[in-house]
This record gives structure tokens, C-alpha cells and sequence, in this order.
């Protein structure tokens, strides 16, 4: 039977929640802060059981949102209910429950679907009773129906595939082991995210929503109907969080307070990893190991360590047993690791959720009550790996604790330094089990189990934690990858779209297989643009499983191998960049990685598809070419002036370029008035003091360039790898002032201190600025120091002072 809550009659206020009772129930609409709204429907106890009226815990985690806001006013007219805050209005339509927010009074979200002589839905949401299933479980289902305009945009739900603009797909949202997926049509894959974010920059609307709720089954954006979009749930709540905003950066940051803020990764993480199972699948696994990172060390090519594939519990008869290490590959497993590790690299073991039956210890797991249970108690048995296997309930106390335990006895205790939590998917496809409530949230607890164990085992220091799949909240735990992708080129392009998607989803630690996990070996094309692209993106790791055994590594193509070099080394010099943006991410979920189209709204020339993307607010990235090609064309978004440090030429935004990407060099373009941190020497995390920075500084080339980005710089330095909470940081801030035609005064000022706690003492670092070709700097007596000047400190700097004149030489545009 189908059930809709219409004819509002009455309604009271209790604090900011305006309640609204109609036919089959009410609707109560919160007011959180000026731009964050909630809309729940609740029906009548007869029609929908109260307990899946309220959001699982896992799923909200409000973070310094403040305090709950109330009304300016609330009025009933003939139609509809009105609600007003600020500059914000409501309206609740009193025969439907449909409800339309408008700002400055232009419409963010709902309206009428459609017109009068359409047969489109009338209800915002209508939810029908399934039949009673055999365990004596009711489905509910429920869809949602919203107005859809012509120029509306849609982003995020996570891990999907195709074009960044999601319009005119529909998306299922539960996770897949999706080996060799298609990046272009694939779906779902490891990863799903009941979060998106909807833009309309003709109107010049931009908005978020956020379905707190485990069993959202699937978001269609527009294939049903040109006149509307909807959101199908197969259990409750039902209920969603609007989010209004006036860029997408205001509305994700809102989202990532109410989720859970991303936990910043170690540094040494966005540093150059290795990974393939042809490491540790061998018999001689550990000679495999050594030769690749003594191969390292004799092609000077900084490195971190290596992600262990499970080929180090994979047993005799070919069967993986969790937390079994072989002994005939590892028989001094610790030893192993800890030589590894005092020659500066670190280990992140992949773990598994699912127990064979053959496991050695499946009996006692099955007694002590860990595992997932099928209908009848005892444990529920599903094809795994290559045979039948149990899951870890990570849902229930017994199975999160034994997994905690078990992972600091057997892994960590030999040394390991990060967790690999994969295939992680729980792909249980029974809906008659009680297990299907809570299946979405099962990789979030194990992540959460990882992370505890990590920070019990290395207690002050941040987890190095990465999971294949994941739902919302994924990002408090653990950072991830897009899963086991193709080597092909038409992968690699849609990959860099996929990756901005998931930063847009709330998820901005993210990366790639470089040169493809799967497939054929990458020619030495799609190795190096693959390469190229990966420099300022928030992982660099080559990761790969070739029927051959062949492994990828930089020196795949020997004829190539200073140019892979050149761009590993290239990254480890911009690493205090990426690590800023790392940090920015971890405290306002701002992705590090981000398209063009969303960073610069008011700019409609920019393609809402394109693979041009922001570093940052300092550094534009043009897309590949396409395959075979090395010509590439890239529109520059207006009204700001871009540097190319390769030629130093400036050029005005607006204007489109055109010129040649060689497959050896590595292109971006630096927004003029910012500061861009780098490393004065190019050496791994693992084998540096982080003693020596150089900032490269592009001046303003005219004053709006300070009006439209005041800020240049944030830059923090810590030891890398500590908890990152007040007192065990430096933070500066760079603004820059014109004081005159082509000269200005880039002001620093420290904003953050380390404490005594964190050693505050130890602060002896050099600290280099360097200014493109046409500028000079000075100091405060007008003393000329050249296009560079380092500072050697002893203590960290509380204010500083640099002056620039010149003006850029070579102008375009």
C-alpha cells in the first residue's frame, strides 16, 4: 500500500524544529545553522515502525556547528506555511508536504514539478509497504521526487564512474568488488555516498543534500524524467539535510561538519609508495622486496615503503588466511620489517574481513561469536577468495574488539606501520538477513576497528589507515583508492574524474593505481601521462597485478626512467604544498584536488566536464591529451592572472591556450598573488629532518589579484606523522599589500605555535624565497637581495617582512 503525509493543518514550534501535522503523519523541519536545514517525514507508528525514524550514529558527527539556530518567523497563509531566517525562506506546501528553500529569493531547492498537464509526481515523497518477509522483517520503501531544472549540475554519491557531471545517470548506491571495472559506465563500485551536490550556475544556485540513512538504494539525476530527479530508499529514515551555499567549498565543509571532518593522513603517505602482488606472491617474496628497494636506492628515486598484498598470508594450498603470516616467505617476518624500516621505509599490510572456512582459526572464531550471522545463529558462509568464507561483524562488540586485538598482535607487533583494509565490500545479498540494516556501515566499522588498533599500538601518532570501500564517514578513519582500475588510457582520464567526484563526496584522500591495476601492461605513453597527472594528486603509488608477473615500477621503460624520476622528485618538492592542502582538507573537507567549473562558478565558459582542475588556490592543472596526442588546449578561468614558470609568461584569464605537453615535462600554471611551498632538497619523508623550504613567490600583477584571493598563503610545519592538534603545529599566514605600482610587501605572520609539550625548542630550519624572472626583493632598509634570499633559523619565525618590485617581463592576453 502507498502512504504520502499531505494536508498539513496545524503546526508548533519546539526550539528551531517547526513540526507540521497532516494525514499519515508529520513533517519537522530543522533549522541547524543560516544554511544547513533538515526535512524528515515521520509516519504514523501504524504505517512505519519509530525505530527507523532515527539516523544511525555512525552516520552524523556534528563538528563545531554551533548552536541550534531558531525561526525569525513562522506564518500560516491560505496554501502553504512560510519559515524565515535571515535572508532564507521556506515554504511548506499544506496539501502535499513539499518543501521549496529559496535564498535572496531564488530557489535552491523543491518547487512544483512540471506544470498543471504533466502527470508527474505530487508528493515530494511517497513510501509503500513491502511484503512481510518469512523472518518476520517489514520492507519499506520510499522515494523521494525533487524538481529538476535545465541547467541543474549533480556531483558526488561517492565512487562513480563517467563524466564529472553526474546528469542523466542513475546510480546505485551499494558497494562491489568491481575488479577491471569500465570508468565510464561501471556502477556501483567500492564506494557509495549518499551525499551530492547540486548546481545550477545559470541561476546561480549551488546545494548539498545528505540522506543519513544505510539503505538509500539508488539516485537517479534526471534518466526517469527531464522534469524531475529522485532518490529511492528501501528503509528508513526518511528524511535528507539541505545544505545551501554560495560555492561548493561553503556547502562540503557543512557536510564534512555534520559527517565527520577527514583524519589527516601522515606525511609520509602522499610520498612515492610501491605495491603489486608480484612482491609478496612469490616464494622469494622477500628477495623481490629487497631487489626493488635496493633498485631504488641505486636510481636515487625517493621512496616511502611498500603496500603489502596478501600474498604474505597466503597459505601452502594457495588459500589467504587473515593474519597468518607464511613462515617460509617471511620466517623472521619482525626482523624483516624492522630492517626495512630502520633504512627509512615503512610497511602497510592489506587485511581481509573474511575468514575461510579452512582458516586455522575459524572454529574458535565461530565459538567466540565474531562472525556475521545467517537466520538461524550460527555463522553465515558466502563464497570468498576462491572458496567459502566468514565475515567479522564489525557491527557487534565481539567481532570489532577481536579485530582490534588481532590486528596489533599479529600485525603490528611485527612492525608494520599502516593497514590495508580490503575487500571490504561485505557483498551479503540475502534480504531476509538482519545483516542487510547495517551492511553499508560495516566497512566504516572495520575502518574504525583499524584505526583504533592503530592509535592504541602507536599511541600520538596519526593512523596510516586506507580502505578500498566505504560509505559516508569513510573519511574520519581512513583514506582510499579507486580500486582495481584497467590499464588503459580511456581509464586513466575518467580516473581523474572519479577522484575530484570523491573529493566532491566528502572523501579527499584519495588516489590511483598508476599505469592501471589490471590489463594489459601500460605502454610507455599512458605510464608517463598517468605519471604527470598523478604529481598533485592525493596519492602517488603504482600498484599493479599483470597476468605476466610483471611488475609496474618506474623503471618499467629504462628509456624513460629519468623522466619518471624527474616527476617523483618533482612531487617530493611540492610536498609541503600537497601536505597544506592535506591539512586544509582534514579541517574543512575543501578537497585538495578540484574542477575548474566548481572552483570559479561565475565563470559559465568553463566546461562543467573538463579534466582542467585546481591544486589548491595556487596551482591550475590542464588535462592530458588525448591518447596519441600532445597538443592540449585549456581554457584559463577569468578575471585572474595565470604564470607559467616554464617560459615565465604571464598570461589574463579568460583567454584560451593552446600549446604543446610533451610526455618527459610535467605542465601547471601558478595563480598570480599566492606563495607555493616546496622543499629546498629533494629526499624521502622517511629519510629527512624537513629542515629546508623554499617558497616560490608569484606576485600579484595587479591589485585584483589581492582583492580576489587576500589570503596567499597558509602554511604549516609539523613533524608529520604527531597527532595535528593545536600546540604541536607551526602555522604562518602570507598576505600580500601593494604599496605602490609593481611593488608589494609580502607580510608573514605566525598564527599557530608549537608548545612545550611538542618541544617548541626545536625549530633550526632555512627558509628560502624566490621570485620569478622581472622582480627584485629588498628589505626593509631598501637594501636589494636579488631574485632569492634564504634565512637560516633557530627559532620559528613570529612575523617576517619581504618586499617586491618589478613586474612580470613576458606578458599575454
Amino acid at each position: 500500500m502507498l502512504y504520502v503525509i499531505k494536508n498539513l493543518s496545524a503546526y508548533h514550534l519546539e526550539g528551531s524544529k517547526a513540526i507540521f501535522a497532516g494525514e499519515n503523519g508529520q513533517l519537522e523541519v530543522v533549522i541547524h545553522t543560516s544554511n544547513l536545514f533538515s526535512i524528515f517525514y515521520i509516519f504514523d507508528e501504524s504505517i512505519v515502525p519509530p525505530k527507523i525514524n532515527k539516523p544511525h550514529a555512525a552516520l552524523l558527527s556534528f563538528n563545531n556547528i554551533g548552536d541550534a539556530l531558531s525561526w525569525d518567523s513562522v506564518v500560516e497563509k491560505d496554501n502553504q506555511y512560510e519559515l524565515i531566517h535571515g535572508s532564507t525562506r521556506i515554504l511548506v506546501d499544506k496539501a502535499t508536504s513539499r518543501v521549496d528553500i529559496y535564498k535572496n529569493d531564488v530557489l535552491f531547492h523543491g518547487g512544483e514539478i512540471g506544470h498543471k498537464d504533466l502527470v508527474v509526481p505530487q508528493y515530494p515523497l511517497r513510501v509503500q509497504l513491502g511484503d512481510m518477509q518469512s523472518n518476520a522483517r517489514q520492507a519499506i520503501y520510499g522515494k523521494f521526487n525533487f524538481r529538476l531544472e535545465e541547467a541543474d549540475a549533480f556531483f558526488g554519491l561517492g565512487e562513480k564512474t563517467g563524466k564529472l557531471n553526474k546528469r542523466n545517470r542513475l546510480f546505485k548506491l551499494f558497494n562491489r568488488d568491481a575488479l577491471g571495472y569500465n570508468a565510464e559506465t561501471s556502477d556501483p563500485l567500492y564506494k557509495s555516498v549518499p551525499f551530492f551536490i547540486k548546481a545550477n550556475r545559470v541561476l546561480n544556485n549551488i546545494c548539498g543534500f545528505y540522506f543519513p540513512n544505510l539503505q538509500v538504494d539508488e539516485v537517479n539525476f534526471g534518466v526517469e524524467s527531464e522534469f524531475y530527479y529522485d532518490v529511492v530508499l528501501s528503509s528508513g529514515p526518511f528524511g535528507y539535510y539541505v545544505i545551501t551555499g554560495d560555492h561548493y567549498r561553503e556547502v562540503l565543509s557543512t557536510y564534512c561538519k555534520i559527517c565527520g571532518l577527514p583524519a589527516l593522513p601522515p606525511l609520509f603517505s602522499f610520498g612515492y609508495l610501491t605495491s603489486s602482488m608480484g612482491y609478496t606472491e612469490p616464494d622469494i617474496a622477500q628477495e623481490k622486496i629487497l631487489e626493488f628497494f635496493a633498485r631504488i636506492e641505486q636510481e636515487d628515486i625517493p621512496c616511502e615503503g611498500m603496500y603489502f598484498s596478501s600474498g604474505y598470508a597466503k597459505a601452502e594450498n594457495g588459500e589467504r588466511y587473515t593474519f597468518v603470516w607464511n613462515e617460509k616467505k617471511f620466517p623472521h617476518a619482525e626482523e624483516f620489517i624492522r630492517n626495512l624500516r630502520n633504512r627509512g621505509y615503512r610497511i602497510c599490510c592489506n587485511v581481509k574481513p573474511g575468514i575461510l572456512l579452512a582458516h586455522p582459526w575459524y572454529d574458535r572464531l565461530a565459538k567466540d561469536d565474531v562472525f556475521i550471522p545467517d537466520n538461524d545463529g550460527s555463522p553465515l558462509i558466502s563464497y570468498y577468495w576462491g572458496n567459502s568464507a566468514s565475515f567479522i561483524d564489525f557491527s557487534r562488540k565481539e567481532g570489532f574488539d577481536w579485530w582490534v586485538n588481532a590486528l596489533k598482535k599479529y600485525i603490528l607487533e611485527k612492525g608494520i606501520s599502516g593497514v590495508w583494509n580490503d575487500n571490504n565490500e561485505f557483498e551479503i545479498e540475502d534480504k531476509a538477513l538482519p545483516i542487510q540494516d547495517v551492511k553499508n556501515i560495516l566497512p566504516i566499522k572495520m575502518a574504525e576497528a583499524s584505526f583504533k588498533a592503530l592509535r592504541s599500538f602507536y599511541p600520538g601518532k596519526r593512523p596510516w589507515l586506507i580502505s578500498r570501500s566505504g560509505y559516508a564517514g569513510l573519511q574520519r578513519y581512513a583514506r582510499t583508492w579507486t580500486g582495481d582500475n584497467v590499464s588503459s588510457y580511456d581509464t586513466f582520464r575518467f580516473n581523474i574524474a572519479m577522484g575530484m567526484n570523491l573529493g566532491l563526496s566528502g572523501l579527499p584522500f584519495y588516489g590511483h593505481d598508476i599505469g592501471g591495476f589490471v590489463g594489459p601492461i601500460p605502454d610507455e605513453e599512458l605510464l608517463l601521462r598517468w605519471c604527470q597527472s598523478a604529481v598533485f594528486q592525493p596519492r602517488f603509488v603504482m600498484h599493479s597485478w599483470k597476468p605476466d608477473g610483471s611488475i609496474t615500477e618506474p623503471w618499467l621503460y629504462p628509456n624513460r626512467l629519468s623522466d619518471i624520476r624527474n616527476f617523483i622528485r618533482i612531487r617530493y618538492r611540492f610536498l609541503p604544498y600537497i601536505y597544506d592542502l592535506a591539512i586544509r582538507a582534514s579541517e574543512t573537507g575543501i578537497p585538495m584536488e578540484s574542477p575548474v567549473a566548481l572552483e570559479f562558478p561565475k565563470d559559465i565558459s568553463l566546461q562543467l566536464d573538463s579534466l582542467d582542475r585546481m591544486a589548491g588556490d595556487a596551482i591550475l592543472i590542464p588535462a592530458p591529451p588525448e591518447q596519441g596526442k600532445d597538443e592540449v588546449s585549456m581554457k584559463l578561468p577569468d578575471g585572474i592572472n595565470w604564470f607559467d614558470p616554464i617560459p615565465q609568461i604571464i598570461y589574463k584569464g579568460g583567454e584560451t591556450l593552446r600549446f604543446h605537453y610533451d610526455l618527459g615535462e610535467i605542465r601547471y600554471f601558478f595563480r598570480c598573488g599566492t606563495v607555493i611551498p616546496t622543499f629546498y632538497k629533494i629526499e624521502a619523508i622517511g629519510k629527512s629532518l624537513l629542515d629546508g623550504y623554499e617558497f616560490i613567490v608569484i606576485p600579484p600583477a595587479e591589485k585584483s589579484d589581492i582583492d580576489l584571493l587576500p589570503i596567499a598563503c597558509i602554511h604549516s610545519e609539523d613533524d608529520g606523522e604527531s597527532d595535528f592538534i593545536l600546540g604541536s603545529f607551526w602555522r604562518w599566514k602570507m598576505e600580500y599589500t601593494m604599496e605602490e605600482e609593481n611593488c608589494y610587501c609580502l607580510n608573514i605572520t605566525q598564527t599557530e605555535s608549537v608548545d612545550d609539550k611538542h618541544n617548541s625548542s626545536v625549530f633550526r630550519k632555512k627558509w628560502r624565497f624566490l621570485v620569478p624572472d622581472g622582480f627584485m626583493l629588498y628589505d626593509g632598509n631598501e637594501v636589494e637581495m636579488g631574485n632569492s634570499v634564504a634565512f637560516d633559523f633557530d627559532k620559528a619565525p613570529k612575523r617576517l617582512s619581504l618586499r617586491i618590485k618589478g613586474a612580470y617581463r613576458n606578458k599575454q592576453g
